[in-house]
């Protein structure tokens, strides 16, 4: 399994559906787990019942020798063999499912299997998805490269090293990739939201790239068994 958070810094407000984007574009079948502090949006969005959601998964791992629940009714299916756990749009339910879920996040693989993307929301200090954050595989920041938005990642820029390495995504905006590069410390890899063939091409390459990073560590771990 892949973890890999996603996470934003400026005014990009609707994180869950960028990374349902970003998981279609993944080349191994993947469960995105909407698990933004502030609460859930997807279900609302796509009509998808709410429950099993976020807080059934945190309860499967707080119990898993009693639990009966079940992976497939869990995920609801998106496309491009991507599936979605949904959280509830309560803040207050949504961090009370982080804090069983983030000490047992390694466990989800044994029970859904895959690849996860896991939306994590704004990254704060003191964030209820710190846990979930720190053990990552990877941490993609997804930012828009309008000004506001750059200064603020800017000055974040101490707050996200604290929890490890990043790489960004852009998601539009004014200024450009490179631009954006020359202005942040982190690994600007591409743009989301691609105006053109070539960067549509670098798009591709670059998720290639993540889907690919660890693949060593992976062939290694299968050696030893």
């Amino acid at each position: 399994m892949t973890l890999i958070v996603t996470g934003t810094t400026g005014g990009l407000t609707d994180l869950g559906t960028v990374s349902l984007h970003l998981a279609t574009l993944w080349p191994h079948p993947v469960t995105v787990i909407e698990a933004d502090p502030d609460g859930g949006r997807l279900a609302a969005r796509h009509n998808w019942e709410l429950r099993p959601g976020l807080a059934e998964l945190a309860g499967h791992l707080r119990t898993p020798a009693t639990s009966t629940l079940d992976p497939a009714t869990l995920c609801r299916e998106y496309r491009n063999h991507v599936s979605v756990v949904v959280a509830p749009p309560s803040a207050e339910q949504v961090i009370a499912a982080l804090s069983v879920i983030g000490p047992n996040v390694r466990n989800i693989e044994q029970f859904l299997g895959g690849d996860i993307v896991i939306d994590v929301g704004r990254v704060r200090p003191n964030s209820p998805a710190a846990e979930l954050i720190r053990q990552a595989d990877i941490r993609l920041l997804i930012t828009r490269t309008d000004l506001d938005d750059v200064v603020v990642l800017v000055h974040r820029q101490q707050l996200l090293n604290d929890f490890g390495l990043w790489k960004i995504l852009a998601a539009g905006g004014r200024y450009t990739v490179k631009e954006l590069s020359q202005a942040v410390e982190f690994p600007v890899l591409a743009d989301l939201l691609p105006a053109d063939r070539k960067s549509s091409a670098s798009l591709r390459k670059a998720i290639a790239a993540l889907a690919n990073e660890l693949q060593p560590n992976r062939l290694s771990s299968l050696a030893v068994v």
